[in-house]
This record gives structure tokens, sequence and C-alpha cells, in this order.
């Protein structure tokens, strides 16, 4: 073995992954969600401050996988028999709305030279995160509620739409968006094959039979049918020059829709989710804590500019909620619009994605994650407050 080659450092951000949900539980009434303090220990542990743990080829490969297995089980999470009639109408719409608002005041901060790549910013700031979304509004007995409908249509929306244009418009090779959109459409029609062929596999009564067969083995056959599946989509969706993540977040969907006849399907979603949120998701965090360049946030400017991206954020996250008023309370449409302002997951992964092809500088993506946890801090425990008034 390469004498160079060490896990020691993988072992580090393994033992802070292991440490948050600890930390998490000896204050429950603290309401953050766990990427916040993945994040934060990244940044302590990492060569910012103590600088305890370095990057090295394992934990870059881990946290490689991790984004990768965050964006499909976001995929997952998309189910359009649930988002229909108004509620998918009018969250479709509201994610239109953030995203040219958001276009509209990046451009204008281009103009005062505030920014260099409005585009990717903007689609940045037009994204929810739905991990965090979720559990506040189940916590809130209000998941399946008017308010609950609403607030997650909007929030899926604007992930699929995010996540669809970060991978049209930053492709790694280049390509003009007329060309990335020719080979979109031929990518999407891929997908519908290979989901046409992952339900007829899956499917058949001897395929069902050997998997009802394996699954409590240690062959764990769907498990690997899920991570062949993911990774694939990776491998097509980097070979016809668009990231990862649009292959991964759509291998997600297209599996969601494959996996809806399946035998035992909870017990499945708990062991993938185990996969995923047990170790590669976390890494991914801790790993992008570590990257942060504290020294872009020490002046009063750059601590202004965090600020101004988290106004933005809430701006063009939180108006667009007036689409739902006809259906929600005043109190409910306010929540709702601070859980769709709520921005950590998908701000990481444009800032990964940007800063790989030179699309945004490290200050300017230190900048853009400060907001982002600002917001998964802030919001959702007064949108919690909110709904908990309500649903008293």
């Amino acid at each position: 073995m390469d004498a160079e080659f060490t896990l020691t450092n993988l072992l580090l951000v393994s033992l802070l992954a292991f440490a948050v949900p600890f930390v998490l539980a000896f204050f429950p009434r603290v309401r953050v969600a766990s990427a916040v303090l993945e994040l934060v220990a990244g940044i302590v542990f990492g060569p910012e401050l103590l600088d305890w743990i370095e990057i090295d080829a394992p934990v870059e490969i881990m946290s490689s996988i991790g984004v990768a297995f965050l964006l499909f089980l976001a995929g997952m999470e998309l189910d359009l028999r649930v988002l229909r009639g108004p509620a998918l109408r009018r969250g479709a719409a509201a994610f239109m709305i953030s995203l040219l608002l958001a276009i509209g005041i990046l451009l204008v901060f281009k103009e005062f030279g505030l920014v260099e790549t409005p585009l990717l910013i903007a689609i940045a700031l037009s994204a929810t995160s739905v991990g965090i979304v979720v559990p506040v509004l189940r916590d809130s007995g209000l998941l399946h509620s008017p308010a609950g409908l609403f607030t997650i249509a909007g929030s899926s929306m604007a992930e699929f739409g995010t996540i669809v244009l970060l991978g049209l418009f930053f492709a790694r090779d280049g390509s003009s968006p007329r060309v990335e959109a020719v080979l979109l459409v031929v990518f999407g029609v891929l997908a519908v094959l290979l989901l046409r062929g992952l339900v007829w596999f899956s499917g058949r009564e001897a395929t069902q039979a050997i998997f009802r067969r394996l699954d409590d083995t240690s062959s764990q056959v769907r498990v690997r049918l899920a991570i062949v599946v993911l990774l694939a989509a990776a491998v097509v969706a980097s070979a016809f020059g668009f990231e990862a993540i649009l292959g991964t977040f759509l291998a997600g969907a297209i599996f969601a829709v494959v996996i809806r006849g399946w035998h035992d399907l909870e017990t499945f979603r708990k062991k993938i989710d185990a996969v995923g949120f047990g170790f590669f998701v976390p890494v991914f965090f801790v790993v992008s804590g570590m990257r942060l360049d504290l020294q872009a946030l020490l002046g009063w400017l750059e601590i202004g500019t965090v600020l101004v991206l988290l106004l933005v954020l809430l701006v063009v996250r939180a108006l667009p909620v007036l689409l739902y008023r006809r259906y929600l309370t005043d109190r409910e449409a306010l929540a709702s619009g601070l859980l769709q302002a709520t921005n950590l997951s998908f701000v990481v992964v444009a800032v990964t994605v940007g800063e790989g092809i030179g699309a945004i500088t490290y200050s300017g993506g230190t900048a853009l994650i400060a907001a982002g946890l600002l917001s998964a801090v802030i919001f959702p425990p007064l949108a919690h407050a909110l709904l908990r008034k309500e649903g008293g």
C-alpha cells in the first residue's frame, strides 16, 4: 500500500459526523438541522481554525459520493402523485417568480460590480432545502394540511427547477446553452428509456421473487440496484457534459417511480437513507465546511454582503407565497414563505459546482454558504413558532 495513503482524515471527519447528532440530542429545544452543525464542525476543525483535518483523496472521494447521494435522495422525495392540482400549479408559478426576481436583483448587483456570476447566484438563491422543511411541517402536525401541501409543492418545484438549470447552464465542458438544451433533451429521452427498462425489470414476477428472497440476506440486492442506478446516471450525465448532480437527482426521481410497487417499501427506504444520511451525506457537509474561506467574512463589507444575500433569499422565496393566500391563512402563508426561504443544501451544492468550474470565487462561495447557513438557523424556528400557534 502507498505510504502516503491514509484514512486518518476520513476517520476524523466520520467522528465529527457521528458527534453532531449527539450534540443536537443534548439540546432538544434547539431546532437546527444537522447539516448546519456539520458545516460548522468542518469550519472549526478544518484548515481555517484548528487545522486538525485535511481534505485528502479518501475524504474528497467520499464527499463526492456524498453530494451524489444527497441529490439522489432528494430526487426520491419528489412525488408528483401528491403534488397535483392548485398546489402543483402555484408551486411551479412561485418558483418561476422567485427565479425571475432573483435574476433581476442579481443583474442590478452586477451593474454595480457587486457580483460576477449573477445567473449562478440567482439559481442558488431560488431553491429550498426540502430536507429541512419537511421535519418542521411534520413536527407542527401540518405536513398533510393545505399549508404543508403548498409549501412542499413550492419547495419541490424549486428544487427540481434549480438542479436542472444548474446542470444546463453550468456544464463542465463549457458548451453553449443551445447545445446543452439539445443534449438535455437526449439525456431526458435516455432517462425515460431507463425508467421503462427498470419498471419492466423490477416488475417481473421472477425479479420480485429474487428481491424477496435476498432482501434480508447480506446481498441487500435492492440497495445495490439503487447504487448502480445512482452511479450510472452520474456517469451518463458527465458523459453528456452535464454536472453529475443532474444525473443523480433525475435518477432518484426515476427510482422513486420504479419502487412504488415494491413490497416492504418503507424498510427499503430506511436502508437507502441509512447508507446516504448515515455516512456519505454528512461527510459532504463536513468537508464543505472545511472548504470555507473565513478570511472572506472578516470585514464589515463582507458581513454586509452575507446579510444582503440573506435578504435577497428571503425576498425571492417568500414573496411569491402571495400566490397561496387564497388557500392559506396569513400566518400559514408567512410560515410557508420562511420555510421556502430556507436554503442550505442546494446552496452548498451550487457553490461546489461553481467553484469546480471557476464560475465563482472561494470568497463569493463562502458568502453564499454563510447566507444559506443563516437561513437554516433563523427561518425554520420562526416558521415552527407560527405554525404551532396556527395548529393550536
